[in-house]
């Protein structure tokens, strides 16, 4: 007995109040993913014009067709996707984010309802409405052949696709260059692959170029290497330019320790030897890959401005550059000028004029760019540094691959002290946040004063001293060394007997 006309629109009514009242409840559950609602409001929806329609017609019919059949055909439909939708979500995505089996790959699911889909639609169609597909192309040679290139290129991604999903050269999240196309694998579907490229716009690429196509690919946390050029002046010796490049990208941090990065001669071109270098990091993405060259190549550039060498010009150059007037020079600082730098700190306070005066004479001034290393912790040394402009973060190792921020130091602040005057270990990283430049004091300049008046030595101790305990007391160490045994150490260190 067929069911009244109120009572299957108030079940209709109440089967969308359900639907929402679980789509409401599976949100309060973030590891569950949303109820499809699209599909079922739909079907119930025609279901209730199927239901109203027939009754206000009242019998009249002004079209002139069956309307009660091919309402309940489409409603029939409707309800099938529906539930068919409903299923998939059920078995194949809810699963999967409970743990109880490994996720279903999208495309997958989505031939999975396309081809049930599609089942559903001819019995429907062949039982409700009287219209038997299958018999009209099979028994039509034309129709076939229309539809069968029509849907060419169509099934060759659809089939590509299937393809890709079941031998699967890359995955969401990898990087991959196709020649043409390149980015971040953002989507795979039954047509089409997505990326993302450095400029944040979406590429669609069919799955039948993707499969034809000679891929290159990096996984998400896949070392990725990066390789460019550069040029340096024929006055510099290979050997040394390699270890000075070398030097500069070994201190980068994002640059991997293994592979290590790697440096070869390429070529002697018309005004400069040519080198080709490499550096693996971790991002294999276009923006990473710039970011991390830029550095290098700007870090070098500075390293062999402190070395005394520069990027040669084209020998076709006539004319020498003129440097630009807000580039500050190499030597910014007279002797005089770094004798009153050094001066301004308590360090060497107890240095007389002719000490300072010396001891300006014989430091350097160097300048670093942004994001260089000036010293690493661990590592050995015999110079410290007092900033003459720019600023630095010192960094302190927390005892595994990261490091996290201790201070920053300005304009005329000292680091590398006790490394000079102990021998000991670089306490702690530091590294340049802008462009700096520094004033490098060795420990051969300050032997001369020291052997000349020893007592100068136990002053300097007694303030080494204080800084460290300072310094310590920052880092929040427990143990500090005694005055005394920074003083042995230094006397050590220099060689200098306490006078009598």
């Amino acid at each position: 007995m067929a069911m009244p006309a109120l009572d299957r629109l108030v079940l209709t009514i109440g089967l969308a109040i359900a639907l929402l009242a679980l789509a409401a409840l599976v949100r309060r559950r973030p590891r569950l993913p949303p109820l499809p609602l699209a599909f079922p409001l739909v079907a119930l929806g025609i279901q209730a014009v199927a239901i109203l329609l027939p009754a206000a017609l009242a019998g009249s019919n002004p079209l002139g067709i069956d309307l009660t059949r091919w309402l309940q055909t489409a409603a029939v439909l409707a309800a099938l996707y529906a539930l068919i939708r409903l299923m998939l979500w059920g078995c194949l995505q809810v699963p999967p984010a409970l743990g109880w089996w490994p996720p279903v790959p999208k495309i997958l699911r989505d031939l999975l309802l396309l081809l049930t889909a599609a089942a559903a639609t001819v019995l429907v169609l062949r039982d409700y409405a009287g219209v038997n597909l299958v018999g009209l192309i099979t028994t039509s040679a034309v129709l076939t052949a229309v539809v069968g290139l029509a849907a060419q290129e169509t099934l060759k991604d659809l089939f590509a696709g299937i393809t890709l999903q079941l031998d699967p050269p890359f995955r969401e999240g990898d990087w991959i260059d196709l020649g043409e196309a390149k980015g971040t694998v953002v989507g795979l579907t039954l047509m089409n692959t997505h990326l993302m490229g450095l400029d944040r716009a979406r590429v669609v690429v069919p799955n039948d170029t993707v499969s034809q196509a000679v891929l290159r690919r990096y996984k998400e946390r896949d070392p990725v290497g990066n390789r460019f050029s550069l040029g340096l002046d024929y006055g510099l010796p290979p050997a040394q330019a390699q270890q000075l490049m070398l030097a500069v990208l070994q201190k980068h941090p994002r640059v991997l320790a293994d592979p290590a990065p790697r440096i070869w001669v390429a070529e002697y071109g018309d005004s400069a030897i040519m080198y080709d270098l490499m550096v693996w990091h971790l991002d294999a993405t276009d923006g990473s890959r710039y970011d991390v060259r830029s550095d290098l190549l700007a870090q070098i550039w500075y390293a062999l401005q402190r070395a005394g060498h520069s990027v040669p010009y084209p020998v076709r150059e006539l004319r020498p550059k003129r440097p630009d007037r807000g580039t500050p020079p190499i030597e910014p600082l007279d002797p005089a000028a770094r004798a009153a730098l050094l001066s301004e700190h308590n360090l060497f306070s107890s240095l007389d004029v002719s000490q300072r005066e010396h001891l300006a004479r014989e430091s350097r001034c160097l300048r670093f760019g942004p994001g260089e290393t000036v010293v690493r912790e661990g590592n050995r040394g015999d110079t410290l540094f007092q900033i003459v402009f720019g600023s630095v973060e010192v960094l302190k190792s927390d005892g595994g691959s990261s490091s996290h921020r201790v201070a920053s130091l300005g304009p005329g602040d000292v680091f590398g002290e006790m490394t000079l005057f102990t021998d000991a270990p670089r306490s702690a990283s530091v590294r340049t946040v802008s462009e700096t430049l520094l004033l490098e004091v060795e420990r051969q300049d300050l032997q001369p004063l020291l052997e000349q008046d020893p007592v100068l030595l136990e002053r300097i101790a007694r303030m080494v001293q204080d800084r460290q305990a300072g310094l310590d007391q920052l880092m929040q160490q427990s143990s500090l060394p005694t005055e005394v045994s920074v003083l042995q150490r230094m006397r050590q260190l220099f060689g200098v007997l306490r006078g009598g």
